[in-house]
């Protein structure tokens, strides 16, 4: 595994609270940069469902990598990831698993792959936070948009020796999809029959090579969903005041499933997406579930 290029980081701490209910629930960031930080250096926001050193009788946590998606202005170094930050807290909490989120405005399979090798690097580091407490048999995918289409590129572990469990591509954008049938297990496709930017039918391709090759899979239809409502929020507000939207019950529900083996939520899965506003006529193949 590749660890050399990561020797130089930085690590700011961030402890925060999340409200859930009639108690709080804690939580805390770390930020991971590399020596520089510019579009494809190492440049990772992780989201613990701890503050303070996880029980050492705590099973190992599963994690999940996130992809942003485009970051518009183009900019190197902006920081896009705060805008999907609270559903990804709440998959943190959820889990409970250690959501990584990579930061480039322009995400690319590879700066997936390079936070996934990191958080795995730490949990055989000595004296690391981490170390013994990464599940690294149970590992998720999952992004927005161009983030999407990255995690569909990436769902094969890159080459390295990391096996990926199951990924979520929000809205993905290719441009060109090559090869997505190399995914190591299950993928979820949720999109919206309302999406102008990433159509359902401009990612047939990825459904298609996902049930012929029997990866195992969903493709999730919103019949009134668009491109941001719900994995960023409604156009025009402050989407870090928004989870993912409907994207957040049927997401958490499917990394129970996977990550956590919890066969009574893949049941939950199944019912609710056979219901509206899911898996309409918008798209012009068959919606069978194959997970």
């Amino acid at each position: 595994m590749r660890t050399n290029t990561m020797a130089k980081f930085v690590i700011v701490l961030i402890a925060g609270v999340f409200l859930i209910g009639a108690g709080p629930v804690k939580y805390s960031e770390e930020y991971i940069t590399g020596s520089t930080q510019g579009n494809h250096d190492l440049d990772c926001t992780v989201i613990r469902p701890w503050v303070n050193a996880p029980n050492p009788n705590q099973d190992p946590y599963p994690v999940i990598v996130w992809a942003n998606g485009w970051g518009w202005n183009d900019n190197a170094g902006e920081f896009i990831t705060a805008g999907y930050k609270p559903g990804l807290i709440e998959w943190a909490l959820d889990g409970p698993y250690i959501v990584v989120a990579a930061n480039q405005w322009s995400v690319q399979e590879s700066d997936v792959l390079q936070c996934l090798q990191w958080i795995v690097a730490q949990n055989t580091e000595a004296g690391s936070e981490y170390e013994g407490v990464v599940n690294t048999e149970a590992i998720g995918l999952a992004g927005h948009s161009q983030g999407g289409g990255a995690v569909i590129k990436a769902g094969d572990g890159g080459g390295e020796n990391l096996t990926i469990t199951a990924t979520i591509p929000m809205n993905p954008y290719g441009p060109a999809w090559v090869d997505p049938e190399n995914q190591d297990g299950p993928m979820m496709l949720l999109g919206g029959c309302l999406d102008t930017t990433t159509p359902p039918d401009s990612y047939e391709a990825v459904w298609v090579a996902v049930q012929e090759n029997d990866h195992g899979g969903i493709n999730a239809v919103l019949v009134d969903g668009t491109h941001n409502d719900d994995p960023w929020g409604p156009d025009g507000e402050d989407a870090t005041d928004y989870n993912f939207g409907r994207y957040q019950i049927v997401t958490e529900l499917w990394w129970d499933f996977h990550l956590n083996n919890n066969e009574r939520s893949g049941v939950v899965l199944r019912k609710l997406l056979n219901k509206y506003p899911w898996n309409q006529d918008c798209y012009p193949t068959e919606y069978a579930s194959i997970f």
